[in-house]
C-alpha cells in the first residue's frame, strides 16, 4: 500500500531508506542526530526572526533546510526553506507566518522520528 502524499511530506521514509542503503540503524542515527540539534536550531531561527538579524536567520534556516533535505523531511524542508528565502530578500514579511509553519512541520515530523527512534 503507497503511502500517504502528506505522511511522505512530513517523513519519506522509503526515500530515506534509499539514502541510507538500506541500513535501518543508519537511518535511526541520521533521525537521533536531527532531533538532538533541532531544539537549539529552532531557537536561533526563532531568535533572528524576533530580533529581525536576516544573516543569522538565512544560516539557520539554510541549515535546518540541509538537514531535513538530507532526512527526507519535505514539509520542514519546505518551511525553512521559505524561512531562508525571506531572509534573502532583507525584508523579513511573511517571516512571523513562515515561522509558525515551520513550527507546524515540526509538530508532525517530531513524533515520527520519536517513533523511529525508539523514543516513545
Amino acid at each position: 500500500m503507497p503511502a500517504d502524499n502528506a505522511d511522505t511530506d512530513t517523513l519519506d521514509e522509503p526515500a530515506l531508506m534509499k539514502v541510507v542503503g538500506g541500513d535501518r540503524k543508519l537511518a535511526n542515527e541520521l533521525a537521533q542526530l536531527f532531533l538532538d540539534d533541532l531544539d537549539n536550531r529552532v531557537a536561533e531561527i526563532t531568535a533572528a526572526v524576533e530580533a529581525r538579524q536576516v544573516d543569522s536567520l538565512r544560516a539557520a534556516a539554510h541549515a535546518l533546510r540541509g538537514s531535513a533535505g538530507s532526512l527526507r523531511a519535505g514539509n520542514v524542508r519546505d518551511a525553512s526553506g521559505a524561512l531562508e528565502s525571506i531572509a534573502s530578500s532583507a525584508s523579513l514579511e511573511g517571516a512571523m507566518h513562515a515561522l509558525n509553519v515551520l513550527d507546524l512541520a515540526l509538530a508532525t515530523l517530531r513524533p515520527r522520528l520519536a517513533k523511529m527512534t525508539g523514543r516513545i
